[in-house]
This record gives structure tokens, C-alpha cells and sequence, in this order.
């Protein structure tokens, strides 16, 4: 099992669940809005070597959703494919058996994914969905994903589905990005970066619970304030930190440095 919410159970697709998918991909709802390569969709086998070799290879997460007694309700899962822009992300998508639509089942098992998937530090998931997929458009608000209305297709190959519509959700806060890019900015000894993209992380809000907290920010931008000479910001950064609880030996060496070599404190 890799996720259990509520309800549900979120297992990693096997080649045994090939026989979920035939009854799964019976029906038209679900095959006119999950659109399968046309050789998976001639053998749904192959379908479901595809996803457990997904799984196998890393490139992606697939699971069957499962009620907590063991029904197969639905089928979940994303890949990490590259944008236009270079951008590496989630390519998301679910399917649920039409007789347990409206239980909430597509809801719980998206948001619990997404939360899953925001351990792997890639930035967004991002969801394909026809611009009629009314019942699916509310699943993806509810978890908490939000309309690109600059990015809007017709795939010709596929003119049942009418306009289809992104909807995505940033995994990583914006202090979280500005802190990955002052760390990216220091490992390059770009200092002055570094300074700059902590301080604006540190204008970020902090979620609880997430790893980049206010005396991180400002230790690590001690640091790097050291490192291109700017000694006063560096003392008053450490200092910071420690006044926030964090003092740990490489704070006590710095500040012992700048002390013996730079007069400072």
C-alpha cells in the first residue's frame, strides 16, 4: 500500500489489475475523458505492463484506488514529463467506475496524491481536463488545483474532448522556491545572489511544518554574507538565527571567526 486516506486505500498498480481495467475502460464516460495510446487501448494488458513499468522505471507514480475493504474504484497516478519551458513536472490524471461517482472517492484520492507526490521536490502537478468534464473541473478546485486560462488545446486526434483546459497546483511554496534558489545561487558562489534570494524567502510566509523555517533562512544568509565580505550582515544574520532558537556548531564557529578575525561581536 503507498497512501490511505479516510476511505481509501492508494495501491501501486500490478499487472493483476489488468482485469480492473478491462471493466474500468468498458465504459464510454470513462474512455471519452481518460484517452488511451491506441495500442493500449486495443490490449488493455499492455496498458497495465505500462504502468507498473512506470512505477518500476521511476518515472511516474500509478495506483489503483481501493475502498478500505478492498474494492478497486478507480485508478490514479502522474508522470514527470518536461514543458515546452524546460520545466520538469506532474502530468496527473484519475478515473473513477462511474457507479461510485458523487462518494467523493476522485476528491479524497487527488488530494492525498498531490500531498504524496510534494516529497519528490518537483514544483507542480498539473491536470488535463476537457473543458465539459464538469464533475472533473470541481474535483481538481476541491483539491485544491487552479485554472491556466493561457493554456487551452484542441487535440485534433481527439475532437470528442472538445477545448481541454490545465489546471495546476504549486508543490512548493514561494519561500520554498526562493530558499532552493538561494541554495542553488550558493553551491554556484554566487554569494550576493544567495543573500538576495534568501531575504526574500524570509518575506515568504512559513507553512508549519515545512523544513525552511525563519532561523534557517537567516543562518544560511550568514553564511553567505561571510562569504563575500559583508561581515556586520553576516554577525547580525547568526545572531538572528540563535535569537530564534537554532544554534548549532557551524553558528558558533562563524561567529567565533568573525569575533577573533573581523572584531565583530
Amino acid at each position: 500500500m503507498l497512501l490511505e486516506t479516510r476511505r481509501l486505500y492508494l495501491d501501486l498498480v500490478q499487472n493483476s489489475d489488468t482485469s480492473f481495467f478491462e471493466s474500468l475502460f468498458s465504459d464510454r464516460n470513462v474512455r471519452k475523458y481518460y484517452i488511451l495510446r491506441s495500442d493500449h487501448s486495443a490490449n488493455i494488458k499492455l496498458f497495465a505492463e505500462y504502468l507498473v513499468s512506470v512505477n518500476n522505471r521511476q518515472s511516474g507514480i500509478e495506483c489503483i484506488i481501493r475502498l478500505k475493504n478492498g474494492m478497486p474504484v478507480g485508478l490514479i497516478g502522474a508522470e514527470l514529463i518536461n514543458r515546452r519551458t524546460g520545466d520538469v513536472v506532474w502530468n496527473t490524471a484519475y478515473a473513477i467506475l462511474p457507479q461510485y461517482w458523487n462518494n467523493g472517492y476522485a476528491t479524497e484520492a487527488l488530494a492525498a496524491f498531490t500531498e504524496h507526490i510534494k516529497q519528490y521536490n518537483i514544483p507542480m502537478s498539473v491536470l488535463d481536463i476537457s473543458d465539459d468534464n464538469i464533475a472533473s473541473i470541481k474535483v481538481a478546485a476541491k483539491a485544491g488545483y487552479k485554472q491556466n486560462h493561457r493554456a487551452i488545446l484542441f487535440d485534433q486526434d481527439n475532437p470528442q474532448l472538445g477545448f481541454r483546459c490545465y489546471y495546476e497546483k504549486n508543490l512548493k511554496s514561494a519561500r520554498d522556491t526562493y530558499y532552493s534558489m538561494a541554495v542553488q545561487a550558493f553551491h554556484a558562489k554566487d554569494f550576493r545572489s544567495a543573500e538576495a534570494y534568501f531575504e526574500k524567502a524570509l518575506q515568504e510566509a512559513y507553512e508549519p511544518g515545512t523544513p525552511n523555517t525563519d532561523a534557517i533562512c537567516y543562518s544560511n544568509m550568514g553564511m553567505a554574507c561571510t562569504s563575500y565580505g559583508n561581515f556586520h550582515k553576516a554577525y547580525q544574520c547568526l545572531k538572528k538565527a540563535q535569537s530564534l532558537g537554532l544554534d548549532n556548531p557551524s553558528i558558533q564557529r562563524e561567529l567565533q571567526w568573525l569575533r577573533v578575525n573581523q572584531g565583530i561581536g
